[in-house]
């Protein structure tokens, strides 16, 4: 058979033929391993704008991103550990975006079950919210309330009688 006549053959039977060719070969040949998807997603800090999630992002972004917190743990400052975590949660996300570049990822974002928008070039930019160990407005660095506000309704009016 040329490779013309192959070519024209419908798919279905171009490919039980490949695997009838095949198959001596692919039974010896171990099932891959194909990577599920991460459990949980993951942040990646824009700085005081906000975050992305790992799991809106395309793997070329996730691969700059995981290339970037590699070198910064490598320098050995404050946040070593930190970044070398963030790069190993990274790799999980590349592996799984390799062979489903976009798929929307389902998961857990701290204690909520999501289902996240498809990976985009841009993905949208999260605010904060608050922030752990940011004290409250009315409260000093001390942690205790300032002296107005004790944290009790006032008995008096709004204008103070």
């Amino acid at each position: 058979m040329t490779r013309d006549e192959f070519a024209s053959l419908p798919p279905m039977i171009a490919l039980g033929l490949i695997y009838d060719v095949a198959s001596a070969r692919l039974r010896e040949m171990p099932l891959p391993a194909v990577p599920r998807p991460p459990k949980y997603d993951g942040r990646v800090s824009r700085g005081e704008k906000g975050f992305t999630w790992m799991s809106e992002m395309t793997q070329r972004d996730l691969e700059w991103w995981e290339k970037a917190k590699r070198e910064n743990a490598a320098k050995g400052d404050r946040y070593a550990e930190q970044n070398l975590k963030s790069a190993s949660a990274l790799a999980k996300w590349i592996e799984w975006r390799r062979l489903f570049p976009n798929e929307a990822w389902s998961g857990i974002r701290g204690e909520d079950r999501v289902t996240a928008l498809p990976p985009q070039r841009d993905p949208p930019l999260n605010d904060w919210g608050p922030r752990t160990g940011a004290a409250p407005k009315n409260q000093d660095k001390s942690g205790f309330g300032s002296p107005e506000d004790d944290g009790r309704e006032s008995e008096e009016g709004e204008y103070g009688f």
